[in-house]
């Protein structure tokens, strides 16, 4: 294949990549319109998270179910029918506003969450099937720089996502956010024609498993995210898990599921790299909404200041992506290694400095940004590495799927414990006083309540940053150095 062929093939994956990333971040700035324009009341704002929580719900199931489709249809088919489920997303939340009010039907918020959820099962089968695209046009000993540019648009996408948003906000309204995602990505349909079909295998697709996974992940997040105390709907969500669990469990020990191939099971590599990859997941979702977080609460830091300062973390993650591709060239695991060594000791740092405002954190963000780049080349390229092409659909996918999964549970756990942990804390100080001193020492106490509670929460991301470079570690020993190794 011709050079400027194959960079024109990675330039289409990349296009698609970056345009399903910016709707993962490009929504957190659109919110305060939302909330105005859809009527959304003082006590349904806490609801308004699950339009983030759907999406990335959304995201995560999905990922599984477009491995085994690409395996089947190949990956051109499949990134095209998950471009037309992402437009169809577009255009319904883009009418959201318009649906009419009616006490027998959803309210326009849970409309809302819906057709994010439906958003996302478009948007997320494009980032891992993008991957088993470059697998297919590259050859192997150029994965790592596909791999590096695949990880480079995701995150470039995350990184204009809230830019791009504040600039729809401040001429057009929040709809024309997702509406403008329309003809992008008929253009992208259209260019996909251009790419080379894949061969196709003869993958059955049973969908009872995939059922139940996700039905577990779905009612775990909302258990984690909405616990108030056990009552008895949350015995029944429990008793509901432990059957699910349990049935699930059962038909992997028997090699009867259809969710994950049985031979990847064989393939160390793939299991560590999935492992790691959840506990990265975890660590960047409590940083990056920390950070926000903390600039608006403590700081008193405007939308601007804060989207500056997590342009400083998110754009060297991308940076770090591109750097991951050289020294993944050298190793994986001394990639694994150095990229878990790098972000530990970033969110260490940031740690001790928590007090301080995020814009006067850049080298502490650029460490952190740096160390969770460079995890994405050598995580695809270990995680792939040996995986027949057969199955390389369903393998990618889990390897994203594994960092979603890692994200939904430092999302929910952080939630939970950061609102029992803050409401604790506040529970001793006197809110209502018209003492002026008073209430400037309530103001304060509130404040250090607040630190301390994100103090906890970096202390959270910091050891699930350490797990993964100990499971990195770990691996070393247990993994051949043919996979451990490009």
């Amino acid at each position: 294949m011709i050079l400027y062929k194959k960079i024109f093939y990675i330039s289409i994956l990349c296009l698609a990549v970056f345009i399903a990333a910016d709707d993962q971040t490009v929504i957190v700035t659109l919110l305060p319109s939302m909330v105005l324009d859809l009527r959304i009341s003082i006590g349904e704002l806490n609801k308004i998270s699950w339009t983030i929580t759907s999406y990335l719900l959304g995201f995560t199931i999905i990922m599984p179910i477009a491995g085994k489709i690409c395996d089947k249809y190949g990956y051109r088919s499949t990134l095209i029918f998950s471009l037309i489920i992402f437009s169809l997303g577009s255009l319904l939340i883009g009418i959201t506003n318009s649906i009419p009010e009616n006490s027998y039907f959803p309210s326009k918020l849970m409309w809302m969450i819906i057709f994010r959820f439906l958003q996302a099962m478009g948007g997320g089968a494009i980032i891992p099937i993008c991957i088993v695209g470059v697998s297919l046009i590259l050859e192997k000993k150029y994965w790592i720089y596909g791999f590096g540019l695949i990880g480079a648009s995701a995150e470039l996408g995350g990184v204009i996502g809230p830019l791009w948003g504040s600039l729809i906000v401040e001429y057009f309204d929040w709809e024309t956010a997702f509406l403008i995602n329309i003809p992008i990505s008929l253009l992208i349909i259209f260019l996909m024609y251009f790419l080379p079909k894949s061969r196709i295998a003869d993958t059955r697709i049973k969908i009872f498993d995939i059922v139940i996974f996700s039905v577990i992940i779905t009612l775990s997040t909302y258990l984690i995210s909405e616990y108030n105390g056990i009552d008895f709907s949350a015995l029944v969500i429990i008793l509901a898990l432990l059957v699910l669990s349990s049935l699930f469990l059962i038909r992997i020990l028997k090699k009867q599921q259809n969710f994950i191939p049985n031979e990847l099971f064989d393939y160390k590599s793939f299991l560590t790299s999935s492992f790691i990859h959840f506990f990265v997941g975890a660590s960047l979702i409590v940083i990056m909404v920390t950070i926000p977080l903390s600039a608006s609460t403590i700081h008193q830091m405007d939308n601007l200041e804060i989207g500056l300062s997590l342009l400083n973390l998110t754009l060297f993650i991308g940076v770090g992506s591109i750097l991951g591709i050289f020294i993944s060239k050298l190793s994986n695991f001394i990639a694994l290694i150095i990229s878990g060594c790098i972000c530990s000791f970033g969110i260490f740092l940031y740690s001790l400095n928590i007090s301080k405002p995020p814009d006067e954190l850049f080298f502490i963000l650029m460490i952190i940004g740096l160390g969770f780049g460079i995890y994405i080349v050598p995580i695809h390229n270990a995680g792939l590495n040996k995986i027949p092409e057969k199955i390389r659909g369903i393998s990618s996918s889990m390897i994203s799927f594994s960092r979603m999964i890692g994200m939904i549970f430092g999302l929910s756990i952080m939630t939970t414990f950061g609102t029992a942990r803050f409401s604790e804390l506040v529970s001793g100080i006197q809110i209502f006083t018209s003492n002026t001193s008073d209430q400037q020492e309530m103001i304060e106490s509130i404040n250090l309540a607040g630190l301390s509670v994100f103090e906890e929460l970096i202390f959270g991301a910091l050891i699930f940053s350490l797990l993964a470079l100990f499971i990195t570690i770990l691996s070393f020993y247990y993994t051949d150095t043919t996979d451990a190794t490009a």
